[in-house]
């Protein structure tokens, strides 16, 4: 078994930690609790044959341009920059916030996951897709526990690259 460090990062209220209680424990809370700092959770996984723990860094939300501790991006394999498909403020700047996170993890690809799906009709997530300037790799519910799983799966496919 091989253990790898996975980072969840984005604005504050994306549902990052609902993301993780999802996959981890399968429970959701519509309770908001605010992350202070980093919160760390396990999982093992299987991909390809492999059994993978994947050391689920939960990364305390930002507001804008406040910067998250260099100290959280080190030893990183994968990451995964969550927003919030209902509001706009968590995905303008999608370009800035993918590429500090590159730059602070020294990780070649983000894998970029919209939460919050059940908050919108099918086809304003179409449009959204169309309008944000970064390839998006999931739209997820962690209410409705959609594409949950997928997207920790291709957290691991990443971090084992």
């Amino acid at each position: 078994m091989v253990a790898k460090k996975v980072l969840l990062v984005g604005n504050f209220g994306v549902g990052k930690t609902s993301l993780i209680r999802r996959f981890v424990l399968n429970e959701f809370s519509e309770d908001y609790i605010s992350t202070i700092g980093v919160r760390v959770s396990s999982k093992l996984v299987q991909y390809k044959n492999e059994e993978i723990k994947l050391l689920i860094w939960d990364v305390a939300g930002t507001h804008n341009d406040e910067k998250i501790p260099k100290s959280y991006f080190l030893g990183a394999s994968a990451a995964m920059y969550v927003f919030d498909v209902s509001r706009a403020e968590t995905y303008n700047n999608i370009t800035s916030y993918i590429k500090n996170i590159k730059e602070l993890s020294g990780l070649d690809k983000v894998t970029v996951v919209g939460n919050k799906k059940d908050l919108l009709t099918q086809e304003a997530i179409i449009s959204l897709q169309e309008t944000i300037a970064e390839p998006i790799d999931l739209i997820t519910s962690a209410k409705e526990n959609d594409n949950v799983e997928d997207a920790f799966l291709k957290l691991a496919a990443q971090a084992i690259k």
